[in-house]
């Protein structure tokens, strides 16, 4: 791991992470706070390339100086990741009485008292591709660092939680879901308008994101650390409960019953989608569950009549990534 410089510490380290959260984040924030107050203007901090500065400390990896465009992080086997910092804290929400905008800090509508405040949650990790070139470019990061700060409970909104995810894009439900943005809804699109990857989403599961970082913000300021590992050695996937996203139109029942063949997972004679899931979420239990391999089938089946239309329209490196999934 190389060093920070400036007296400040060894990049890999929790000593370093937690650190870098004080100086740049919460310390930031609570004068935002304090001035938001007098000016009415929003106390958001913007977390982009605040995100990029924590992925390098967690990682030990340095950034490219790139900003907005370039390889954000430089990988110690000369490849490069992409980092993208979704930030659901601070953001602006409302009074379900009078309609009044209210901040976060706020614990009574500031207009007319009411503790029917609306907080919002809804904020999401963008990824933009504007031309072919792009398109055939986005397989080139060796990983994707997702970083998310979000509420522990949006109704008490006093914990925040920073956690940094490891995708690869090679995997089956990231790279099929962007040769379907870009052919299937981007194309379609007026405004062509980036990818939305929403965290804790089916699309986002199906990209088997792995956790490499995780602390807690705590309402004083002090920083629990949970989970700090190396970039190359992150915790596995771990998936919630499928019966979560039964009224997610994302995953179909058809998609459910490839991946429960395709896995030998015993249904019985239920055909029902709630009852696939339910049967998933029990094999996913026992000691043959398998995450990995189930968010490849899911992906397979989702996307797999989306994307296999468009294979011959595929640059050498997207088609070798997506093609073995097509002919499952």
């Amino acid at each position: 791991m190389g060093n920070a410089g400036n007296g400040i510490g060894e990049l890999g380290t929790q000593e370093a992470s937690e650190r870098l959260i004080r100086d740049l984040y919460t310390d930031l924030r609570t004068k935002l706070a304090a001035w938001s107050q007098v000016t009415h203007q929003t106390a958001q901090a913007r977390m982009g390339y605040v995100g990029q500065h924590l992925v390098s400390v967690v990682t030990g990896c340095p950034g490219g100086k790139s900003g907005a465009r370039g390889k954000d992080l430089l990988l110690p086997d000369g490849g490069f990741a992409e980092i993208k910092t979704c930030y659901r804290v601070d953001q602006l929400g409302y009074c379900e009485d009078c309609r009044t905008r209210t901040s976060p800090l706020e614990a009574v509508c500031p207009e007319c008292g009411s503790k029917a405040l609306r907080r919002p949650d809804d904020s999401k990790w963008l990824i933009s591709i504007r031309n072919d070139e792009e398109f055939e470019q986005i397989l080139g990061p060796r990983f994707y660092f997702l970083v998310l700060l979000d509420f522990t409970d949006t109704d008490k909104p006093d914990t925040i939680r920073a956690s940094i995810w490891r995708v690869d894009p090679h995997s089956a439900g990231f790279s099929m879901c962007m040769v379907d943005y870009y052919f299937n809804i981007r194309a379609k699109s007026k405004s062509k308008a980036p990818f939305n990857l929403w965290p804790y989403s089916p699309k986002f599961y199906m990209m088997k994101p792995r956790l490499c970082y995780r602390s807690l913000i705590l309402p004083d300021n002090s920083i629990d650390t949970q989970v700090l590992k190396a970039w190359d050695d992150p915790e596995k996937l771990e998936l919630c409960p499928l019966s979560d996203f039964a009224r997610a139109t994302t995953i179909t029942r058809e998609a459910l019953s490839h991946a429960a063949d395709r896995l030998a997972i015993p249904c019985g004679d239920t055909k029902s989608k709630s009852g696939i899931l339910a049967a998933i979420d029990l094999w996913l239990e026992s000691e043959a569950g398998d995450c990995e391999q189930l968010s490849d089938c899911l992906a397979a089946g989702v996307y797999a009549p989306l994307v296999a239309p468009h294979l011959a329209r595929l640059g050498t490196g997207l088609r070798q990534a997506v093609s073995p999934f097509c002919s499952e």
